[in-house]
Protein backbone atom coordinates (compact mmCIF):
# COMPACT_ATOMS: atom_id res chain seq x y z
CA UNK A 1 0.00 0.00 0.00
CA UNK A 2 3.00 2.33 0.51
CA UNK A 3 3.63 2.23 -2.97
CA UNK A 4 0.20 3.13 -4.26
CA UNK A 5 0.46 5.77 -1.56
CA UNK A 6 3.55 7.39 -2.89
CA UNK A 7 1.85 7.18 -6.60
CA UNK A 8 -1.07 8.89 -5.58
CA UNK A 9 1.88 11.52 -4.13
CA UNK A 10 3.29 11.32 -7.38
CA UNK A 11 0.15 12.48 -9.35
CA UNK A 12 -1.33 15.04 -7.09
CA UNK A 13 2.51 16.61 -7.60
CA UNK A 14 0.83 17.58 -11.17
CA UNK A 15 -2.62 18.58 -10.58
CA UNK A 16 -4.25 21.72 -9.27
CA UNK A 17 -4.23 21.97 -5.33
CA UNK A 18 -6.51 23.17 -3.26
CA UNK A 19 -6.13 23.57 0.53
CA UNK A 20 -9.40 23.25 2.46
CA UNK A 21 -9.20 24.59 5.97
CA UNK A 22 -11.58 25.25 8.72
CA UNK A 23 -12.80 27.61 11.14
CA UNK A 24 -9.63 27.66 13.01
CA UNK A 25 -7.42 28.09 9.97
CA UNK A 26 -6.25 24.23 10.30
CA UNK A 27 -5.96 22.28 7.13
CA UNK A 28 -8.01 19.18 6.92
CA UNK A 29 -8.14 18.14 3.21
CA UNK A 30 -5.87 18.69 -0.06
CA UNK A 31 -8.26 18.44 -2.94
CA UNK A 32 -7.02 17.79 -6.38
CA UNK A 33 -8.71 18.40 -9.50
CA UNK A 34 -8.57 15.87 -11.98
CA UNK A 35 -10.86 16.33 -15.20
CA UNK A 36 -14.27 17.13 -16.22
CA UNK A 37 -16.56 15.16 -17.84
CA UNK A 38 -19.85 13.74 -19.10
CA UNK A 39 -21.56 16.08 -16.45
CA UNK A 40 -19.06 15.21 -13.59
CA UNK A 41 -16.73 17.11 -11.86
CA UNK A 42 -13.57 14.71 -10.28
CA UNK A 43 -11.13 15.04 -7.74
CA UNK A 44 -8.15 12.95 -5.62
CA UNK A 45 -8.53 14.08 -1.89
CA UNK A 46 -5.79 13.69 0.58
CA UNK A 47 -7.45 13.59 3.86
CA UNK A 48 -5.37 15.25 7.07
CA UNK A 49 -7.85 14.68 9.01
CA UNK A 50 -11.59 14.75 10.04
CA UNK A 51 -13.60 17.76 9.11
CA UNK A 52 -12.54 20.51 11.56
CA UNK A 53 -15.83 21.87 11.72
CA UNK A 54 -18.12 20.11 14.19
CA UNK A 55 -21.60 20.48 12.01
CA UNK A 56 -23.26 18.54 9.60
CA UNK A 57 -22.89 19.66 6.04
CA UNK A 58 -24.53 19.40 2.90
CA UNK A 59 -23.27 18.80 -0.77
CA UNK A 60 -24.56 21.27 -3.17
CA UNK A 61 -24.44 18.42 -6.08
CA UNK A 62 -27.72 16.69 -7.06
CA UNK A 63 -25.28 13.27 -7.08
CA UNK A 64 -21.67 12.62 -5.25
CA UNK A 65 -19.40 9.96 -4.15
CA UNK A 66 -16.50 9.00 -3.07
CA UNK A 67 -14.03 6.21 -3.72
CA UNK A 68 -11.58 5.39 -0.71
CA UNK A 69 -8.24 3.88 -2.18
CA UNK A 70 -6.63 4.24 1.07
CA UNK A 71 -6.88 4.38 4.93
CA UNK A 72 -10.47 5.20 5.80
CA UNK A 73 -13.15 7.32 7.92
CA UNK A 74 -15.47 7.39 10.61
CA UNK A 75 -18.65 9.60 9.53
CA UNK A 76 -21.78 10.77 10.83
CA UNK A 77 -24.74 10.79 8.24
CA UNK A 78 -28.21 11.81 8.05
CA UNK A 79 -30.62 12.20 5.04
CA UNK A 80 -33.15 14.85 5.22
CA UNK A 81 -36.86 14.47 4.76
CA UNK A 82 -37.19 17.27 2.17
CA UNK A 83 -34.34 19.86 0.82
CA UNK A 84 -35.67 22.29 3.89
CA UNK A 85 -36.33 19.91 6.19
CA UNK A 86 -33.21 20.42 8.88
CA UNK A 87 -35.04 19.12 11.92
CA UNK A 88 -35.29 15.73 13.51
CA UNK A 89 -32.35 14.53 12.37
CA UNK A 90 -31.81 10.98 12.35
CA UNK A 91 -28.07 10.70 12.88
CA UNK A 92 -25.73 7.36 12.31
CA UNK A 93 -22.52 6.76 11.86
CA UNK A 94 -20.60 4.54 9.85
CA UNK A 95 -16.61 3.58 9.19
CA UNK A 96 -15.89 3.33 5.98
CA UNK A 97 -12.16 1.99 4.60
CA UNK A 98 -10.22 1.40 1.33
CA UNK A 99 -12.39 -0.19 -1.21
CA UNK A 100 -15.68 1.57 0.21
CA UNK A 101 -17.71 3.71 -1.84
CA UNK A 102 -19.46 6.51 0.26
CA UNK A 103 -22.57 8.50 -1.92
CA UNK A 104 -23.94 11.46 -0.30
CA UNK A 105 -26.83 13.28 -2.56
CA UNK A 106 -28.24 16.24 -2.01
CA UNK A 107 -30.76 15.25 0.63
CA UNK A 108 -27.96 13.96 2.74
CA UNK A 109 -26.05 15.66 5.84
CA UNK A 110 -22.68 14.55 7.03
CA UNK A 111 -19.48 15.19 8.74
CA UNK A 112 -16.04 12.99 8.44
CA UNK A 113 -15.45 12.76 12.00
CA UNK A 114 -11.87 11.09 12.14
CA UNK A 115 -9.99 9.92 9.39
CA UNK A 116 -6.81 7.71 8.98
CA UNK A 117 -3.31 8.92 8.12
CA UNK A 118 -3.06 9.18 4.09
CA UNK A 119 -6.83 8.75 3.82
CA UNK A 120 -7.19 9.68 0.09
CA UNK A 121 -10.27 9.14 -2.10
CA UNK A 122 -11.51 10.06 -6.14
CA UNK A 123 -14.21 12.10 -5.32
CA UNK A 124 -16.87 13.17 -8.24
CA UNK A 125 -19.88 15.41 -8.35
CA UNK A 126 -22.58 16.28 -10.95
CA UNK A 127 -22.23 19.64 -12.26
CA UNK A 128 -23.65 21.91 -11.56
CA UNK A 129 -25.17 22.87 -7.89
CA UNK A 130 -28.35 22.51 -7.48
CA UNK A 131 -28.62 24.12 -3.67
CA UNK A 132 -26.31 26.08 -1.70
CA UNK A 133 -23.63 24.30 0.29
CA UNK A 134 -23.65 24.82 3.98
CA UNK A 135 -23.78 23.36 7.56
CA UNK A 136 -26.65 22.42 9.87
CA UNK A 137 -26.41 24.75 13.01
CA UNK A 138 -28.09 24.26 16.18
CA UNK A 139 -29.78 27.58 17.69
CA UNK A 140 -29.76 28.28 21.74
CA UNK A 141 -33.03 28.00 22.00
CA UNK A 142 -32.61 23.88 20.24
CA UNK A 143 -34.05 25.21 16.87
CA UNK A 144 -31.60 24.13 14.22
CA UNK A 145 -31.27 26.34 10.75
CA UNK A 146 -28.89 26.33 7.77
CA UNK A 147 -26.19 28.99 7.47
CA UNK A 148 -24.34 28.89 3.62
CA UNK A 149 -20.54 28.30 3.25
CA UNK A 150 -19.70 31.53 2.32
CA UNK A 151 -15.86 30.68 1.94
CA UNK A 152 -15.04 29.13 -1.18
CA UNK A 153 -12.87 29.97 -4.81
CA UNK A 154 -15.74 29.90 -6.81
CA UNK A 155 -16.24 26.21 -9.01
CA UNK A 156 -13.33 27.09 -11.63
CA UNK A 157 -10.85 27.60 -8.61
CA UNK A 158 -8.71 24.90 -10.06
CA UNK A 159 -7.86 26.84 -13.47
CA UNK A 160 -6.13 29.44 -11.39
CA UNK A 161 -4.41 27.04 -8.53
CA UNK A 162 -0.83 25.90 -8.50
CA UNK A 163 -0.44 22.39 -9.40
CA UNK A 164 0.86 20.20 -6.14
CA UNK A 165 4.51 20.22 -6.17
CA UNK A 166 4.27 23.92 -6.20
CA UNK A 167 1.29 24.35 -3.83
CA UNK A 168 3.53 26.22 -0.48
CA UNK A 169 0.68 24.96 1.93
CA UNK A 170 0.87 21.20 1.11
CA UNK A 171 1.89 19.07 4.07
CA UNK A 172 4.75 16.61 2.79
CA UNK A 173 4.44 12.63 2.02
CA UNK A 174 4.03 11.16 5.86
Amino acid sequence: MLKFTRLLYFVSDHLPCKIIRGDKKHPYLERYYLCSVFGRRFYLHRFLGGDVDEALHNHPWRKSCSWLLTGGYLEFISRRKSPEDYSDLNIESRKLRAGSVNRIDSDCLHRIVKAKPETWTVFWHTIPRVQPWGFVVDEEDGATRFEEYANGRGPDWYKRAPRGKHCSERLAFQ
